[in-house]
C-alpha cells in the first residue's frame, strides 16, 4: 500500500505542482491586469488634469491680457483728461449747471462804456485781482472821461468801440467811419496818453446793418495796424427787458467749453445793473476752476466773426 501511494504521489505530484503554479500565475496575471487598468485610469486622469491645467493657464493668460488692455485704455483716457483743464461751476449746480471742460483763457469784455456802472465794475475787478477789457465809446462827460484814465492806470485793456456808436453814421461811408475812428483815438490819447490796444465794430464785424461791405472798414483798420475783436460767448445782457443776474451767469459760463479762448460780451451801460450783480459770481466760478482771466495783447487768439474764426 505504501509503495502504491508513493507511486501515486510520484505520478500526480508534478501535475499538482504544475496546477498550483498555473493557478498562482493566473492569480498574479489577474492582479497585474488590475494594476495596469488602475495605472491607465490614473494616467488618463492625470491627462485630464493636465488638459484642464493648460486650459486654466490659457484662461488666466487671456484675463491677464484683457486686464493689460484695459489698463492701457484707462491710461490713454487719463492721459487725454490730463490735457484738459476740467472745472465745475459749483455755485450753479442748484440751477442745473453741468460740469464742463474749460478754456485756457477767458476775456471779460465790456462794451459801450464808460457809464455810471464803470466804476462799480472796476471796483469788482480790483477786489478779485483780475483785469478786464473795456471797449469804450466817446463821451463829453468830464467825470466819465476819468474812467478812461482809471482803466489804463489799473492795468486793464482800453479798447475802442467807435465814438458815437450810431450805426447809421459810422457805416454810412468809409470816410465817416475813418472820421469817427480818428475822433475816438484822439480823445483817448488826450486823456490817457496811450492809444487803444484793439477795436470792436458796433454790432460786430458780422453785422447786417452796414450797407457797405465790412471788408472796406476792416481795410481801414489794417492800414493803421489796428486789430479788431468780436466775441464768441454772449452774456445776453443786451436784451430788453433787463436779464436777471442768474441768467447772465448761466449764459456766460455754459458755452465756455466750446472754445480754446473765450471772449465774453458784456455791456457797460448805466441800465445794466444785473451785469454788475452777476460779475462777482462769474469771476468766482472761473477762479475756482483756475481759469486765467486775461487782457487782450499780442498773444490773444484772433476772434473775428467776419473771417468766421472760431477756436474749438
Amino acid at each position: 500500500m505504501r509503495v502504491r501511494r508513493l507511486k501515486q504521489i510520484l505520478l500526480f505530484g508534478p501535475y499538482m505542482v504544475f496546477l498550483i503554479a498555473l493557478i498562482m500565475c493566473v492569480v498574479l496575471f489577474g492582479m497585474v491586469m488590475r494594476q495596469n487598468r488602475r495605472i491607465e485610469a490614473m494616467e488618463e486622469e492625470i491627462g485630464h488634469i493636465s488638459m484642464n491645467q493648460d486650459s486654466l493657464i490659457e484662461e488666466v493668460s487671456s484675463v491677464t491680457s484683457s486686464v493689460d488692455e484695459l489698463g492701457s485704455a484707462v491710461g490713454a483716457i487719463s492721459n487725454e483728461l490730463s490735457l484738459v483743464d476740467i472745472g465745475a461751476y459749483e455755485k450753479g449746480t442748484q440751477q442745473g449747471h453741468a460740469r464742463v471742460a474749460w478754456p485756457r483763457k477767458v476775456y471779460l469784455t465790456f462794451d459801450d462804456g464808460p457809464s455810471a456802472n464803470t466804476e462799480k465794475i472796476l471796483d469788482i475787478l480790483d477786489e478779485y485781482g483780475v483785469k478786464g477789457n473795456f471797449f469804450v465809446v466817446g463821451t463829453e462827460n468830464a467825470e466819465l472821461r476819468k474812467m478812461y484814465k482809471r482803466i489804463v492806470d489799473e492795468g486793464h485793456a482800453l479798447c475802442a468801440h467807435s465814438y458815437t456808436h450810431k450805426y447809421s453814421e459810422i457805416y454810412s461811408s468809409v470816410d465817416a467811419f475813418t472820421e469817427d475812428l480818428d475822433r475816438l483815438y484822439s480823445l483817448l490819447y488826450e486823456v490817457t496818453g496811450t492809444e487803444p490796444v484793439a477795436y470792436r465794430f458796433p454790432g460786430g464785424s458780422s453785422n447786417s446793418v452796414s450797407k457797405i461791405p465790412m471788408s472796406e472798414f476792416i481795410k481801414v483798420l489794417d492800414r493803421r495796424g489796428i486789430r479788431y475783436y468780436d466775441w464768441n460767448v454772449v452774456s445776453g445782457d443786451a436784451t430788453n427787458p433787463m436779464l436777471p443776474a442768474e441768467r447772465i451767469v448761466e449764459n456766460s459760463l455754459s458755452e465756455l467749453s466750446e472754445f480754446e479762448e473765450a471772449m465774453i460780451l458784456f455791456h457797460d451801460l448805466s441800465n445794466k445793473t444785473s451785469t454788475v450783480e452777476a460779475l462777482p459770481e462769474i469771476i468766482e466760478a472761473l477762479q475756482e476752476s483756475d481759469i486765467p482771466i486775461a487782457v487782450i495783447d499780442d498773444t490773444t487768439m484772433t476772434i473775428q466773426h467776419y473771417i468766421n474764426t472760431k477756436s474749438k
